[in-house]
């Protein structure tokens, strides 16, 4: 089970579910699937949000 909770509607969730599970012979994680999609629509590494907005972090402490 996962410490986060993300509010979706159940439609959302149940498609996010087949997409993570639809490669059963790799066993690959829900997490695993979800960064894949997110790599898919070429979304920003945590590394690169990071360093985008991580300056602005820092000039809050």
């Amino acid at each position: 089970m996962s410490r986060y909770s993300i509010p979706v509607k159940e439609g959302t969730r149940d498609r996010l579910r087949a997409y993570s599970n639809r490669n059963l012979l790799d066993r690959q994680s829900y997490d695993q699937a979800v960064n894949e999609l997110l790599d898919q629509v070429e979304f920003a590494s945590a590394e690169e949000l990071n360093a985008q907005y991580g300056s602005i972090e820092r000039g809050r402490v």
